[in-house]
């Protein structure tokens, strides 16, 4: 709508703000300040009451404490501590450190830390609606100001909750607990520290601000997996063996003995046999077969709701396949065709769930990505499919897993339940995953 259009600018300077304003003001002071205001409406004519009196003390009192913040400035430092990793929609706690540089014992204090706020272009708030949207009224639908909120909300990534301070002793610290609840997945960047201090009525706030960069990954979201569904897919020979893989699957297995040749590392030496033949004697082992599995995650996707449930589902089926005692390689693409190996002797699981955690959807043909999954596939001895909506592209994709007699098992997330698909394919309504992936 052009209404909308040609308001969108001005949300922006709203919401920063009414951010502002509502922090500096404490409910004791909010309290007070409506007060005055019906004080200051009803007492307009002194002849007939004498309401203009109150008025004019609680008018004195909200002077007198913003006054008295200039000289109740706290000498505090700090210092924030936030985890590696989150997850998205799961609430986790961290901490930032106080110290009191003053002379003074520091007192109701208070903590707000601010993330980068992230607000929406006009191509985003058309793309998007706010969940449940259709249940507001006419004129909030007409405006659109909560999907807006909705939106900012969303592209920031985090909501952080305001922290009390517990009493610092002179040239003292302590820890304070900051409870946070990460919106999406991705990068979440936090720019400064605010501290807050009451006046001596409680009426006010007053702020200082510390510059505090600091940057935090959000994993994807993920659901609980069915405990039926067991994915092993056999084992499969691996080039290289156990130098590749540092034993996993089946252990070192002795074939024979030979002779030393320039070139065997001294541990496979056969202390026994070479002093008994009186020349070096080495160990021989059979070369390693064992579970790799492929997990192919799509990112050709243009909803942006499928493309993150595609992405919580890859990142579901990650923490389950990592319990196999083997390897998993995520493939996807993102500027290229990607490939991330997790296991013992390789990356770990949080590397691949960071990679998920970054990857944004994509409108490059497959072309590249099919040819180097082609070649990928003749190191796996099952894989794991997950795409979102289903087209020619995607049997392609499996042709090339199946036929090379690879077990494989795909997952569609769709927009329209009911979609045929070929025998065999998990179909994943987008907006049921967690029921869908619990009843595998």
């Amino acid at each position: 709508m052009v209404f909308r259009e040609f308001i969108f600018p001005s949300w922006i300077r709203l919401t920063r703000a009414n951010r502002n304003a509502r922090r500096k003001a404490s409910d004791r002071g909010q309290l007070l300040f409506t007060a005055a205001f019906i004080c200051g409406a009803v007492g307009l004519d002194t002849d007939l009451s004498m309401v203009y009196q109150l008025f004019a003390l609680l008018v004195c009192l909200m002077i007198a404490a913003r006054l008295s913040l200039r000289f109740m400035v706290p000498e505090v430092s700090l210092k924030r501590r936030l985890p590696r990793y989150a997850t998205a929609e799961e609430p986790f706690d961290y901490y930032i450190t106080v110290y009191n540089d003053g002379e003074r014992v520091e007192r109701d204090l208070r903590i707000v830390d601010n993330p980068k706020v992230i607000p929406p272009t006009i191509e985003q708030y058309r793309a998007m609606k706010e969940p449940g949207e259709e249940t507001r009224n006419a004129y909030d639908r007409w405006i659109g100001f909560h999907r807006f909120v909705w939106l900012q909300r969303l592209m920031t990534g985090i909501n952080v909750n305001r922290a009390h301070v517990p009493d610092i002793n002179l040239r003292s610290h302590v820890e304070t607990k900051v409870e946070a609840t990460p919106l999406r997945r991705g990068v979440v960047n936090f720019l400064s520290t605010t501290v807050l201090y009451p006046d001596p009525l409680a009426m006010n706030f007053g702020t200082l601000h510390f510059e505090n960069p600091q940057q935090m990954i959000v994993l994807p979201k993920r659901y609980p997996i069915s405990r039926k569904f067991n994915f092993f897919g056999g084992r499969h020979f691996q080039p290289g063996g156990v130098n590749s893989t540092w034993s996993i699957g089946e252990s070192d297995e002795f074939v024979s003995l030979r002779d030393y040749r320039d070139g065997d590392p001294i541990r496979k030496i056969h202390w026994a046999s070479t002093a008994k033949r009186d020349k070096p004697i080495v160990k021989e082992f059979q070369d390693e077969f064992f579970v790799r599995l492929g997990l192919v995650v799509d990112t050709h996707i243009a909803d942006p709701m499928v493309f993150e449930e595609v992405i919580s589902i890859g990142a579901s089926l990650l923490t389950t396949l990592e319990n196999n005692d083997g390897l998993v390689d995520l493939c996807y693409r993102d500027d290229k065709p990607r490939v991330i190996t997790a296991g013992r002797g390789f990356s770990q699981t949080s590397a691949q769930l960071e990679a998920l955690a970054l990857l944004v959807s994509h409108d490059e043909p497959d072309e590249d990505f099919i040819q180097m999954l082609n070649e990928q596939a003749k190191l796996m001895s099952g894989c794991v499919l997950v795409f979102g909506e289903w087209d020619e592209t995607k049997q392609a994709i499996i042709d090339v897993v199946t036929q090379k007699g690879i077990t494989a098992e795909v997952f569609v997330v769709t927009t329209a339940p009911g979609t045929p698909l070929p025998a065999g394919v998990h179909q994943i309504p987008h907006d049921n995953v967690a029921e869908a992936l619990s009843t595998l």
